[in-house]
């Protein structure tokens, strides 16, 4: 009777091990602390992340966000340096956003013992090389220094391009183009940032917008040209935060923030994270050509 108990959980343990190998996932963590070093792109990425993860099957969540409006690696690290008393630190513990005003951006990093600490540049100078080195390496160092939770891991927030008719005064730097805006992002994270070593991975939020912009929802997901739109942009951009920190599968998470994202949407929305998570640096064309949004 051992013997055969014995026989029977090796199996299982085969048998999950398989499932595991030809899904390539990672179980749903229980507990989930992620801070940004961020902006308003990362007010946009991470305001449905809460949402997201709780319906995702996580039971411990805790989001912070250091905002400075259009704030650049370089004011980052100049910041941790003066620690400026110039930050909104935005706080989710509990399903409600709270907003501090007069933070330093060690308030930040040494509220938590965060599990993930994301950090990106400003959408002006994203695709910029010459805007990284030190400003990036600098502030890097500073967050390794200052932590609390020796295991941190450590993600790079790759930002979208933005829409074709954006007016920003900044899109000059990418000669008015989108495609051309997005291959310099793409170009930059993977050449300049992804091979730090101290880098544990990427949020391709520029690829899962870019892919979704592929689909029947077309070129509409900003709400002034570079911001994303409240709903759909947000929820895409909010998806794929979960799916590239955490490695689970996203594919039967039920929460959505509005009614307009109906059945359709939300299946484009979850293939254009699933793709841009597998293929981080290539736009992957949406097979959802077909649809109302």
């Amino acid at each position: 009777m051992k013997k055969f108990c014995f026989v029977l959980a090796a199996i299982f343990v085969i048998c999950t091990f398989s499932v595991s190998c030809q899904t390539g996932y990672k179980s749903v963590p229980k507990s989930l602390k992620i801070l940004a070093v961020g902006n308003s792109f990362s007010v946009d990425a991470m305001e449905y992340l809460y949402n997201i993860a709780e319906s995702a099957g996580v039971e411990d969540i805790v989001l912070g966000n250091l905002y400075i409006g259009g704030c650049s690696l370089e004011r980052h690290f100049n910041n941790t340096k003066s620690l400026k008393a110039e930050y909104k630190y935005y706080k989710n513990s509990f399903g409600e956003w709270t907003t501090t005003d007069g933070c330093t951006i060690e308030d930040g990093i040494k509220d938590e013992d965060w599990d993930v600490i994301t950090i990106q540049q400003s959408s002006k100078t994203s695709g910029l090389p010459e805007s990284y080195g030190e400003n990036l390496t600098g502030l890097i160092d500073y967050i390794e220094e200052e932590k609390t939770n020796p295991d941190a891991k450590l993600f790079w927030h790759m930002t979208w391009a933005y829409q074709q008719d954006s007016t920003h005064s900044a899109f000059v730097n990418y000669s008015n183009d989108q495609k051309t805006m997005y291959n310099m992002i793409v170009d930059t994270a993977r050449n300049h940032v992804m091979t730090l070593d101290s880098i544990d991975g990427i949020i391709p939020n520029g690829t899962a917008i870019q892919n979704a912009r592929t689909s029947f929802v077309g070129d509409t997901l900003t709400r002034d040209g570079y911001h994303l739109n409240k709903t759909l942009g947000r929820y895409i951009a909010g998806l794929c935060y979960f799916a590239a920190i955490t490695g689970a599968d996203i594919s039967d998470i039920d929460y959505v923030p509005a009614d307009d994202i109906t059945k359709s949407v939300k299946k484009m929305a979850i293939d254009s994270v699933k793709d841009a998570v597998l293929s981080p640096y290539k736009v992957t064309k949406s097979s959802h050509t077909v649809g109302s949004w």
